[in-house]
């Protein structure tokens, strides 16, 4: 990787250099707001960049450890080039003594690399180096957890705050099985994710300082049933948030007594596998103090809104933000719903039918008090994928909630639709005039091709 200048490239006289006059301070200020927002290796970006400048710039920027404390490795796409290791021990050098953060880059939110064995040997002479700097790290995150079982062990991470681990069902390269209280985690640990191990959270020794734990995607004995999920918010009720991703499996009846209060929890997001019933967890968990919900997964059954309305009802909420995906027909459970979360700033639904009642029923009505509506106090809309409804009554009851609101309700500030089988371009202009501040459209391309028809 080419981490150097020719000294042509940049001219700069120190003598007459404004900003060599700057006190150290602030140069350390500006330097910091260089930092691009995803960490850099790369010589034409800071922090690199800035000891190529002049030697002021140069020596100012050795002696800030803070633009060198965060190590963050090409993905698997882009490759690691050959002075891969030789940078990450430039940074931990120069970062002196500082808390790392440490990204491996070995998981992405999309899609799961093909991961070569050739990458993985680089980072394993990265996890080399980093051992003795073990003490430091306070996040580490996209790593595999073949790592963590000999070079750098989370026992020796004292300050550790955030990890995440992530496997690859590669036979080579991962599928890495933990045997139950095998990795010993600090007491400083807050933010745990697994994703797509083949173990649960029983390979930890304790998890009692965790506030936000994401499990996603768990492969073979890892996967979490109703069951495995039930006992989990049992021995963890002070989580903050918490990602449940649901298979199948047999639970007792047993387990649906007692109750389960989490009052801390203000994040909750459960997705399941086609034919699981996340009924239970709903008609379980007391969180009175949830702020963001997320479902997402093929209904099992049409009962699915109705532990959803049990469960606000009981627990009574203040939801700001609302996500349903993939869940299939909305109807007049889904209204009952939604009446039961007035404070409801945020709504979005996914792959969703849609029809023009559900529409109307969103209608913002002036002749009643404002808090009888529906989301009154909704701000943001986005609708994926959704179909059914008619073009007009998406506009009429968006009128009502933009230039006919009449100070009535809180104002509509944005709207998304994305990939609604019946919103073309060509409808942009009359959802704009509907006085929404912010809308953003985005149509397929056959939708495209019909239009320029």
């Amino acid at each position: 990787m080419d981490t150097d200048f020719c000294e042509d490239q940049i001219t700069t006289s120190l003598q007459t250099c404004s900003l060599r006059k700057l006190p150290f301070e602030l140069l350390y200020e500006i330097f910091l707001l260089t930092l691009p927002t995803v960490p850099s290796f790369k010589a034409y970006e800071s922090p690199l960049l800035l000891t190529h400048v002049c030697s002021w710039w140069r020596e100012c920027a050795i002696l800030q450890s803070a633009l060198w404390d965060t190590i963050y490795l090409p993905s698997p796409v882009e490759g690691l080039g050959g002075g891969i290791v030789d940078l990450c021990r430039l940074w931990l050098e120069r970062s002196r003594q500082r808390p790392l953060s440490i990204d491996f880059h070995l998981a992405s939110d999309y899609q799961p690399w093909k991961i070569t064995e050739d990458h993985v040997l680089v980072i394993q002479r990265v996890v080399e180096v980093l051992a003795p700097h073990a003490h430091r790290i306070r996040k580490l995150l996209r790593v595999f957890p073949r790592f963590l079982l000999d070079d750098l062990r989370l026992e020796d991470m004292t300050k550790l705050d955030d990890l995440f681990i992530c496997d690859t069902a590669d036979v080579t390269n991962g599928r890495t099985r933990i045997t139950p209280q095998t990795l010993i985690v600090p007491d400083s640990l807050r933010c745990l994710s697994l994703r797509q191990t083949f173990f649960d959270i029983k390979a930890f020794s304790s998890l009692r300082s965790i506030a936000h734990l994401d499990l996603w995607q768990l492969q073979g004995e890892g996967q979490m049933s109703i069951g495995t999920s039930i006992d989990l918010l049992r021995e963890l009720p002070w989580l903050e948030s918490c990602t449940l991703d649901v298979a199948q499996g047999e639970y007792s009846r047993e387990i649906m007594l007692p109750e389960i209060p989490m009052p801390s929890l203000s994040f909750l997001f459960i997705s399941w596998d086609w034919l699981v019933d996340v009924g239970p967890i709903l008609d379980l968990l007391f969180a009175p103090n949830l702020r963001r919900l997320g479902l997402r997964g093929p209904p099992p059954t049409r009962r699915q809104w109705t532990h959803l309305r049990r469960f606000l009802k009981r627990c009574r909420p203040t939801l700001m933000q609302l996500s349903i995906k993939e869940i299939g027909f909305t109807d007049i459970q889904l209204l009952d719903c939604l009446r039961l979360t007035p404070s409801l700033t945020n709504l979005s639904l996914s792959h969703c039918s849609i029809d023009s009642a559900f529409v109307k029923a969103l209608r913002l009505d002036h002749r009643v008090p404002v808090m009888h509506n529906i989301l009154p106090l909704l701000e943001f809309l986005s609708l994926e994928a959704c179909d059914d409804f008619e073009v007009k009554d998406l506009v009429s009851m968006l009128n009502t909630r933009g230039k006919g609101l009449q100070n009535h309700g809180r104002k509509l500030r944005g709207i998304r639709l994305s990939f609604c089988r019946k919103i073309l371009a060509s409808h942009r202009v009359d959802i704009e005039k509907s006085g929404v501040e912010n809308v953003i459209i985005r149509v397929n391309r056959s939708s495209r091709q019909s239009v320029s028809a």
